[in-house]
């Protein structure tokens, strides 16, 4: 009873041990049962067997100064599920829908439409599936983009189309491109071109809606459909919530305070406009 010509003790002669070599130095002893339950688990992991995960892996649970978790240390090794994605959705939602609630004229989100808890509710009762936090960002993305006004450049396509008419000549690609034109976003993702002159995030001080063209959410929408990966939702989310609070720094609200007047009697008497002098209404967010 002799392990690589060491004595053992009488009261583990009985079970067998087993003596490792770790691959950052070091040596680990296990029992045979723990062995063989590592090198089932190695093949697995090495022939990609389906639907094998390792639970207790500890890059799960890795953190750093750069990429470090802002949570609850015991929610850091579920921070990349969909189930915590979609609680991410409903806070980042509920964050910025009273804002832009206060900047719109038409609001078929929430209130009276309901789409907005139909929404919430569908995340709730299904949102530990991938497929549907990836279609709930979809669906923020369009409320966002309605509440934000649409596309800001619509009338400028139009004009752009009649003074190019009115010279006798055609849009080249270029223009069609960036003025909404026929391209696909898979087909302006995978242009050259397209693909670096398209800028996705809202820059600058013209900020008029969630998105600077047609060609921005083609491609926006084209990535997240695409996708496969809770990382990649987590970066188009983040992404819509930075141009929607862009859009919000550059609006003011629509909100107006009550007025007193000898008709009403001291009744709140207003509507909701967009303000175009400084200090005209208040800005409540």
């Amino acid at each position: 009873d002799t392990l690589e010509g060491e004595a053992i003790p009488a009261t583990q002669a009985t079970l067998p041990v087993w003596r490792l070599g770790l691959d950052d130095g070091g040596e680990i002893d296990v029992s045979a049962s723990e062995a063989v339950e590592g090198i089932v688990r190695a093949i697995k992991w090495s022939t990609g067997h389906l639907g094998y995960v390792e639970h207790d892996a500890p890059f799960l649970s890795y953190r750093n100064s750069l990429g470090r978790f802002c949570g609850r240390a015991v929610e850091a090794p579920s921070s990349l599920t969909p189930q915590a994605f979609a609680k991410q959705l409903i806070k980042r939602e509920q964050d910025l829908y009273m804002p832009l609630k206060n900047r719109t004229f038409e609001n078929n989100w929430g209130g009276k439409a309901g789409a907005r808890q139909v929404w919430v509710s569908s995340l709730k009762e299904c949102g530990h599936t991938f497929e549907a936090v990836r279609e709930g960002l979809l669906t923020l993305e369009n409320a966002f983009f309605d509440l934000t006004g649409g596309l800001c450049s619509v009338e400028e396509k139009v004009v752009d189309e009649l003074a190019t008419e009115s010279n006798g000549g055609t849009p080249d690609a270029s223009a069609a491109q960036s003025n909404g034109g026929a391209l696909s976003g898979k087909d302006l993702l995978y242009d050259h071109t397209s693909r670096f002159d398209i800028e996705l995030e809202s820059l600058g001080s013209d900020v008029k809606g969630i998105w600077n063209s047609s060609d921005a959410r083609e491609i926006f929408q084209e990535i997240i459909g695409v996708s496969k990966t809770v990382s990649v939702l987590a970066l188009g989310l983040d992404l819509i919530c930075r141009n929607a609070q862009a859009y919000i720094n550059q609006t003011k609200s629509s909100v107006v305070q009550p007025i007193n007047t000898d008709q009403a009697s001291g009744a709140y008497v207003g509507r909701r406009r967009a303000a175009k002098r400084p200090g005209a209404y208040a800005d409540f967010f």
